[in-house]
């Protein structure tokens, strides 16, 4: 199964389309969950919130503090980066015919894997985010929490969704190429 030489117009301009809309993504994602940190009370009103902190998160939370649970949170977000990227880069490659590229399916396996890591990472860091929110209040005031909802079971399944799709398109893919030999 060779990849499509010229991709009708209606994939290109989708592709594109999307392709800058996850460009975007990746600029705000991160933005957005500094400001949460940097400015929550500010951010309220955009209805931002950082993983069901809720009143947690305050103005109230010294700097110092809310840095430490912005590194944690950095780290969750980072996962969310590199699945935008790496769709943004197979959009690319979908916008110019590249389906079933050994890099295109690379890319989709990547995607599977930073959604898969990115549920488990901000599952993980959800407790010392919780902790450095809660430190500055003192003895007997601090609080530990995890959070794991419906929305990180919605990712984990659509992370095996995409990786199990990836491993059908490089089966069909290898099918075609053993196919084409006997020709």
């Amino acid at each position: 199964m060779t990849d499509i030489k010229t991709p009708p117009s209606n994939l290109r301009s989708l592709s594109r389309f999307m392709a800058g809309l996850t460009t975007i993504g990746l600029l705000i994602y991160p933005l957005a969950d500094i400001a949460i940190y940097l400015r929550p009370q500010m951010t309220q009103w955009m209805m931002l919130d950082a993983d069901h902190m809720g009143s947690v998160l305050n103005e109230g939370v010294p700097l110092m503090y809310r840095l430490y649970a912005l590194a944690f949170s950095l780290a969750g977000v980072s996962f969310t980066v590199w699945a935008l990227w790496s769709l943004r880069r197979l959009f690319l490659h979908y916008s110019r015919g590249e389906v079933f590229s050994a890099d295109a399916l690379r890319l989709m396996k990547n995607i599977a894997i930073a959604i898969f890591a990115g549920v488990i990472v901000t599952f993980a860091v959800h407790a010392p985010i919780s902790m450095a929110l809660t430190w500055y209040l003192g003895r007997g005031h601090r609080e530990i929490s995890l959070d794991f909802g419906s929305g990180d079971v919605a990712s984990l399944f659509t992370a095996g969704v995409v990786l199990v799709i990836s491993r059908v398109m490089a089966e069909a893919q290898r099918a075609a190429d053993e196919n084409t030999k006997f020709v």
